[in-house]
């Protein structure tokens, strides 16, 4: 097992006339023999609601490279918990959202 901390960028959207340099996500990962883990900057393997993000890669021609593989298991975790957040009961929190509530005398 490789202790070594991998950190990838994954772009997640293309540039637009709002967004002009795209969106993309930091993810990190470590390799495990022939398997990439997603992990927490400090190493701490990922696991949402009981889901685990590893995936594995090869070496062949036409299989996926370990960035490719760390890569897809950053989308999919992305995606996970931004349904997550969609079937959350409780709105998102916006600070800068509401009016804003002066104390008396104001």
């Amino acid at each position: 097992m490789n202790d070594e901390i991998i950190t990838i960028h994954v772009h997640v959207e293309k540039p637009s006339r709002s967004k002009p340099g795209g969106v993309s996500v930091t993810g990190h990962y470590r390799v495990d023999e022939k398997f990439v883990v997603l992990c927490r900057p400090d190493g701490v393997p990922i696991e949402f609601k009981g889901k685990r993000f590893r995936g594995e890669f090869g070496t062949k021609s036409g299989e996926l490279s370990e960035r490719e593989m760390a890569g897809i298991l950053t989308k999919e975790f992305r995606r996970e918990l931004k349904r997550e957040l969609r079937r959350s009961p409780h709105p998102p929190v916006t600070f800068f959202g509401g009016p804003i509530t002066y104390p008396p005398g104001y």
